[in-house]
């Protein structure tokens, strides 16, 4: 091709909107697309040549179209630039970035008990989590594993980026994640209200001023939050 004109140059020559981001993979923009948590600019699908093409991509042709997103079909070349060569399962989304929400905006919980056979609530604090990959993979088995909210520290933490959602497997579209900048405080406020602020550590026999225990010595019987960073 001639220069300038290959799909790498083509994918960078897309005019972006200010501020927009890429999502790439198949769940990411699919949750994305269902959940429309955030301002959603152009989808992007790799082109078929010849057949039918794969359902799954005129599937999310349809959500796009019935939101009002533009759909644009590119080569897998063009893709891989657009998603900065990782792995994007010939979808790509342009969107604006998602936000922490702020712990100000968040509802009031309703606490559990054991006689209403309500379990207690869990909540899962990260502290400090900056690489990308790590926030992903906490979000998605938070997600799993039934955790009622997730709080990250505003400060040296990873923002909810592509990679974030990637590694989450979309559980970053539909999931609510707080912040705090005052982690501390935040902690203190919660254990005067009657919860249980509990660490993890790999080997208690260094751990001094603070009592351990097992996991399978541990009675969940309050509202529960386990810090992790």
């Amino acid at each position: 091709a001639a220069k300038g004109k290959g799909p790498e140059r083509q994918a960078l020559a897309l005019e972006r909107t200010k501020g927009s981001e890429i999502l790439f993979g198949v769940a990411p923009c699919w949750l994305a697309l269902s959940r429309a948590r955030r301002a959603l600019f152009r989808l992007f699908l790799k082109e078929q040549r010849g057949g039918p093409g794969r359902p799954l991509r005129a599937e999310l042709a349809l959500q796009a179209a019935a939101r009002g997103v533009p759909v644009l079909h590119l080569p897998g070349r063009a893709l891989d630039a657009l998603s900065r060569g990782r792995p994007h399962q010939g979808v790509c989304l342009e969107a604006a970035p998602l936000p922490f929400r702020s712990l100000r905006d968040a509802e009031e919980p309703q606490q559990g008990h054991g006689e209403s056979g309500r379990r207690q609530l869990l909540w899962l604090v990260l502290e400090h989590i900056q690489d990308p990959m790590n926030l992903g993979a906490l979000l998605r088995t938070a997600y799993f594993l039934g955790v009622d909210r997730v709080v990250a520290t505003q400060s040296n933490s990873c923002p909810l980026t592509p990679i974030v959602s990637k590694a989450s497997a979309g559980t970053m579209e539909v999931f609510d994640v707080y912040s705090t900048d005052d982690l501390q405080g935040f902690l203190k406020a919660k254990s005067a209200e009657g919860w249980e602020v509990v660490g993890t550590v790999s080997r208690p026999e260094e751990v001094e001023d603070v009592p351990v225990i097992s996991c399978s010595e541990f009675q969940w019987d309050k509202p529960l939050i386990v810090v992790i960073g």
